[in-house]
């Protein structure tokens, strides 16, 4: 996979463009039926523009969610300070930050490309987090995917709860006595 990870305000701007153009493609045809020509005039780049940065269509899904990725870790503050992602208001800040992008996130859960997600998170988890905290590779499996899903549903259901009441929900399921998690994290 061939993915340039600047963040470039020209560059994000014409990467974000054919990620959209992909979103609007997802709307009415499957990922499998997607063509770059169209992708590329949808977008308003040039065919060079788009394999400046991709190989292929499934390189440009990932490149929109690495870019949403490090947004997240600038504006929550994990790039320096990884201590953050457990406590109770990065829960809800994580919840409120990736609904900007719950398009994103839908079309790919809706069209069978869950495992874009699951895997970038974690990797983020495994290359941000782990070499950082003091848990097992199991425990930041398992909060990443039960984040994920819960986002995933949240959305799905229509936000009908909070994303504070939301986060509380997660916060206490990874922060209950007896289960090893503690207020510290």
């Amino acid at each position: 996979m061939k993915i340039k990870t600047t963040l470039n305000s020209r560059t994000v701007s014409t990467r974000m463009a054919i990620g959209n153009a992909i979103l609007d493609e997802l709307e009415n045809k499957e990922f499998s039926e997607i063509r770059i020509t169209d992708v590329i005039k949808i977008a308003g780049v040039s065919r060079m523009s788009f394999y400046r940065y991709y190989e292929n269509l499934y390189d440009a899904l990932c490149d929109y969610l690495d870019i949403i990725v490090t947004g997240y870790m600038i504006e929550g503050g994990e790039a320096e300070n990884p201590d953050v992602f457990m406590r109770l208001e990065h829960i809800e800040f994580s919840l409120n930050y990736f609904d900007r992008y719950s398009r994103y996130f839908l079309s790919l859960n809706r069209h069978g490309l869950y495992t874009v997600l699951i895997d970038a998170v974690n990797e983020y988890m495994m290359k941000n987090i782990l070499p950082q905290k003091k848990l097992h590779m199991y425990e930041l499996y398992a909060y990443a995917g039960g984040l994920l899903n819960s986002f995933l549903k949240w959305e799905e259901d229509g936000k009908r709860e909070t994303a504070h009441n939301v986060a509380l929900m997660i916060h206490r399921l990874f922060n209950h006595p007896g289960t090893g998690g503690n207020d510290d994290f």
